[in-house]
């Protein structure tokens, strides 16, 4: 079997001819832990294949409503033998987010992980509504009392899908070459829906191809050892095109997939020491705000000399990039070169304690299990500060870049080339212009929409041709919607959000991102969303890191019911809210390269933390939209009330 995908479903017979007795996936359960090998995981994708044929699935899209599991991966596979494309979403979906899902693809069977899922979204459904034509549990139920009548005869566990399977697999052993034989790479492969962050959400039609050119572009980059039984612990939402597709890439690598979650994964890191993983940046915030926490509880000494080791290897690091010239800068340099024997003398002085330094942060990497060579972190660019930390403490953070409209993969910074604040080169096989307001295309440095073209952009939009053209043109250039540039050294940059520019009353374009990232500095605040479309000047609202603020409240000597107001659901303390000031200018401001116009003015702090599902999308992007909606009126509460005074 060659390393030559024609399909995804290729990927199943090809690992289990060559890793056979590798272990393929990993899991955690009520009493232990369990594994497949690749040779059993063929085979339970057979099994469950030939059993859900039996019940009459075959060509037509098929909801998936479930969350990481190894059921997920193999239900996966087998809807790609049959021919029957995915529609995808997490168990947590809002059910009349689910029930739009199924009904706007045109599902004709709906598979859910248990009773429970089932239940609620049961009751969104009218009499009127199309029903599928059979529901798949993964789990088996006690009963079906729970889900209205209507629902009980369309039901069958995977229980009795495989039992069924079993029998036909002991009859047909090759079923699995049978199936593969109807596939092809044009075939759609699922249909995944956008977060919906305004309007209703689309679904983006993608392919095999697609999903092949990610494989063939982004798996020589992981540098993985196909002998050395490298592992990955899967922590973003699987049904998420990025997550998906780096499964598919580090499966096509033999990797050992563990599947974890946000509240395992501190436990799953140490215990399973993962090589290589894929990861958010609110991932890397949680962990550097975890060992900030652990680090200022050490002695004065101990914090002292660790601040010095950081020093050290931030200078080191620095230098390093300088010499090799990785600074994404947007302006000309012309007298770059004057600089480099300072920065040569600096590495050369500053690497004999850098050695020593890297020592130290030994602890650090071995909290993440003490193996991890890099993660290929998607779904945002870096805060400067994380991107900075964990880059010179030895674990290599690469900012990727892309869209579930192409695959999602794009552009990406490399092992071998990882410039900072950057979003890196294109993938091989990826075309990309960035193109200015007037429709010219942009030069080195010059502002504008990113647009990429190649083997990773999606089919379209499922029945909204309308919608795919405005985003994909005639010569197949998809505009991502994200501003950006390219920079003097090579490398693409991330500039801001078209869909996101605030328009002050003034007629000054503001991008909030970098505000919001710089805001989400402070160890006071969480979330930032900056806000101002149409007024004199920029708010915030945020929400914030509950133990600094109890610090801080402690330190001004105010009790935590002291700070919220009336209700509890915003901090209105005076000296909490002036010490917030303080921090929030000390951030934006003109030394810190932002303009008079981009300050905050205002802003309400929350008490209320952003959720998934609700204010945050399954990757924790914040859903701008929804913020403004939902807490945008606080900022307005008090002149509210001064001119109703006023009045009176």
């Amino acid at each position: 079997m060659t390393d030559h995908l024609t399909t995804l479903c290729d990927l199943v017979e090809r690992n289990a001819h060559q890793w056979p007795g590798r272990k393929s996936h990993r899991w955690k359960t009520s009493t232990g832990f369990d594994e497949r090998s690749w040779a059993q995981f063929r085979e339970e994708v057979g099994i469950l294949a030939l059993g859900l044929e039996a019940a009459g699935v075959g060509h037509g899209p098929a909801a998936l409503f479930a969350d990481n599991r190894f059921d997920w991966a193999v239900t996966d596979q087998a809807l790609l033998h049959l021919g029957a494309p995915s529609v995808p979403r997490g168990s947590d979906t809002a059910p009349k987010e689910q029930k739009f899902l199924f009904l706007h693809s045109d599902a004709r069977w709906l598979f859910v992980e248990g009773i429970r899922n089932l239940a609620v979204l049961a009751e969104e459904f009218t009499p009127e509504d199309r029903y599928p034509e059979f529901v798949f549990l993964f789990d088996t139920p006690e009963n079906l009392d729970s889900i209205p009548e209507r629902w009980r005869p369309l039901v069958k566990t995977y229980e009795q899908v495989r039992q069924k399977g079993q029998e036909r697999w002991r009859s047909e052993p090759q079923a699995l070459v049978r199936l593969r034989a109807g596939v092809k790479g044009s075939d759609i492969a699922s249909v995944i829906y956008t977060s919906g962050t305004s309007g209703n959400p689309k679904g983006v039609m993608l392919t095999h191809d697609n999903f092949l050119h990610n494989i063939r572009a982004i798996s020589p980059l992981l540098q993985v050892d196909p002998e050395a039984d490298e592992l990955t612990v899967s922590v973003l939402p699987v049904w998420h095109v990025y997550e998906r597709s780096f499964e598919y890439c580090s499966s096509f690598c033999g990797m050992t997939l563990f599947y974890s979650s946000v509240r395992n994964l501190a436990e799953d890191l140490l215990r399973e020491k993962p090589t290589i993983v894929a990861s958010v940046p609110r991932v890397w915030e949680s962990i550097y705000g975890k060992l900030q926490d652990k680090m200022s509880k050490e002695s004065g000494a101990k914090r002292a000399i660790f601040g010095l080791f950081v020093a050290v290897a931030r200078s080191r690091f620095r230098a390093q990039l300088a010499l090799k010239g990785w600074r994404p800068r947007l302006e000309p340099h012309p007298f770059a070169w004057a600089g480099i024997p300072f920065h040569a003398l600096a590495w050369i002085l500053l690497t004999p304690f850098d050695k020593v330094a890297q020592k130290v942060f030994g602890p650090l990497r071995a909290l993440l299990g003490g193996r991890m060579r890099a993660s290929f972190s998607g779904g945002g660019s870096l805060p400067p500060t994380i991107d900075l930390f964990f880059n010179m403490i030895g674990i290599t953070l690469v900012n990727a870049y892309g869209m579930t409209e192409s695959s999602p993969g794009s552009i990406t910074r490399r092992l071998d080339r990882n410039v900072p604040n950057s979003i890196g080169i294109p993938l091989d096989e990826v075309e990309v212009r960035i193109v200015k307001e007037d429709g010219t295309l942009a030069g080195v440095g010059e502002k504008g929409m990113i647009h990429v073209r190649g083997p990773n952009v999606m089919s379209g939009y499922y029945k909204n041709p309308k919608a795919t053209a405005e985003v994909v043109d005639a010569q197949g250039w998809l505009n991502t919607g994200d501003l950006g540039a390219l920079s003097h050294s090579g490398d693409y940059v991330i500039t801001g959000r078209a869909k996101s520019t605030i328009v002050l009353v003034g007629g000054e374009n503001v991008e909030p991102e970098p505000i919001e990232e710089k805001l989400q500095e402070s160890d006071f605040i969480e979330h930032a969303v900056v806000v101002g479309q149409d007024r004199k000047s920029l708010r915030a609202i945020l929400t914030v890191n509950e133990d600094h603020l109890k610090k801080l409240g402690d330190r001004l000597k105010i009790g935590w019911d002291e700070l919220w107001h009336h209700g509890g659901d915003t901090v209105r303390h005076t000296k909490i809210l002036t010490a917030l000031s303080v921090e929030i200018k000390r951030l934006v401001n003109r030394e810190n390269g932002f303009k008079p116009f981009e300050s905050i003015t205002k802003f309400v702090v929350l008490k209320k933390k952003f959720q998934i599902g609700d204010e945050l999308t399954q990757t924790m992007k914040v859903k701008r939209n929804v913020v403004e909606q939902k807490y945008g009126q606080l900022l307005d509460e008090d002149e509210k009330k001064k001119q109703e005074s006023k009045e009176l």
